[in-house]
């Protein structure tokens, strides 16, 4: 009797997008960023810690006062 294996499960790999129709598919800059929600969004989601330079949790100081 020969016993079959499983093929292995491939998970596709997406880029992470919300609801609110931001993706982390592209880093971006403060400069790029066209508002404070999307600078939130890319700090929070998909971890682009240099858009807080001060690390204070608030990213793109000149648009998230």
């Amino acid at each position: 009797m020969t016993s079959k294996k499983a093929a292995p499960i491939k998970t596709a790999q997406v880029a992470s997008s919300s609801s609110s129709g931001f993706s982390c598919s592209t880093r971006k800059t403060c400069g790029q960023m066209a508002s404070c929600e999307e600078a939130q969004y890319h700090l929070n989601e998909c971890g682009n810690g240099r858009l807080d330079r001060d690390n204070d949790g608030v990213p793109c100081e000149a648009i998230c006062r």
